[in-house]
């Protein structure tokens, strides 16, 4: 996903792209949580130029699939995406004023600026828009999905799913501190 800086006029520029399953997938892939692309993704986009600047506002929607986190079924998982960014020319980026290592002892500071967290630059005339969506999907996944929040999960001892039935396991685990007293308990 590409723009041409010289398409966006004074009245903006509204696109939309669609994604192949296979681009979401190789964006999500990697993920500890497994998530795999169940349809297209459509993503929005509006562009307004301040000056050399260009500021995006997008939409869309990831239909996704991934494994409980509890009893690894498969489910379905929807991921909204909404994000603003802005875009700043490369010879206009500002980076933070560096500090001495003496006021970098006495100060913690961080390793961002609070009014560039949502600044990216660019150089040339195309802005590829990529890597953003994918840092803003990435971003927007939830780090554990569960099917339900009732889900039971898996017996820890022979792997029953507990949603579908009992399987009688004990699953109790002594705590091993106890353990020496356990001879005088069976006396």
């Amino acid at each position: 996903m590409r723009v041409n800086i010289d398409e966006i006029k004074e009245g903006g520029l509204n696109r939309v792209w669609e994604l192949t399953r296979e681009q979401v997938d190789g964006m999500v892939s990697g993920d500890q949580a497994g998530y795999r692309s169940d349809g297209p993704l459509s993503v929005d986009a509006r562009f307004d130029r301040v000056d050399r600047r260009v500021i995006l506002r997008a939409r869309g929607t990831a239909s996704l699939k991934a494994p409980c986190g509890r009893c690894l079924t498969s489910m379905p998982v929807q991921v909204p995406l909404d994000f603003r960014m802005t875009f700043v020319p490369q010879d206009q980026y500002s980076a933070p004023p560096s500090r001495d290592e003496d006021e970098a002892r006495d100060e913690a500071i961080a390793s961002f600026e609070p009014t560039s967290l949502d600044e990216e630059t660019y150089s040339g005339k195309e802005i590829d828009l990529d890597p953003v969506v994918r840092e803003q999907l990435i971003l927007a996944l939830p780090p554990y999905p569960v099917c339900r929040d009732s889900c039971k999960g898996l017996c820890s001892v022979c792997g029953t799913n507990l949603n579908e039935k009992e399987c009688g396991c004990d699953r109790k685990v002594p705590d091993p501190r106890w353990a020496g007293l356990d001879k005088f308990r069976n006396t």
